[in-house]
């Protein structure tokens, strides 16, 4: 049922954000719209932390709830890195211009405010069990 849930969430998710960056690419609003990309690594987090709990959710049955949370959120938090590194790397080999400290920086910090809010928003049926 839990896994159900978070599967039904995470597809949510990922046809939201297919949609969305369709619509934002056409009409050019990461270039028109500069905080465009902030709520699009919310989402991104708040996907990336349900694909973790589905991949961690064997191990419910193991440790406590507050340990699968922490080893989901470990998880995507390490997800998030390492695509910020993936950007990081393309910029030094290939000179892509996207490369901003700063912006990296916002872009893991909305990472990771996803990633919590999923985190909580989850706790609730996780209590249920």
């Amino acid at each position: 049922m839990l896994r159900k849930k978070l599967l039904e969430r995470l597809c949510i998710l990922i046809v939201m954000l297919a949609v969305i960056n369709q619509f934002a690419s056409f009409f050019s609003w990461y270039v028109l719209v500069w905080w465009f990309d902030m709520p699009m690594h919310f989402l991104g987090g708040l996907s990336i932390f349900y694909l973790s709990a589905i991949v961690w959710l064997p191990a419910l049955k193991y440790v406590p709830v507050w340990r699968f949370l922490y080893e989901a959120i470990i998880t995507a938090v390490l997800l998030g890195v390492l695509w910020e590194g993936l950007e990081l790397y393309l910029y030094l080999h290939y000179g892509s211009p996207d490369f901003v400290l700063l912006d990296s920086l916002s872009d893991m910090l909305f990472d990771v405010a996803g990633i919590l809010f999923g985190s909580f928003w989850s706790l609730r049926s996780l209590n249920k069990l």
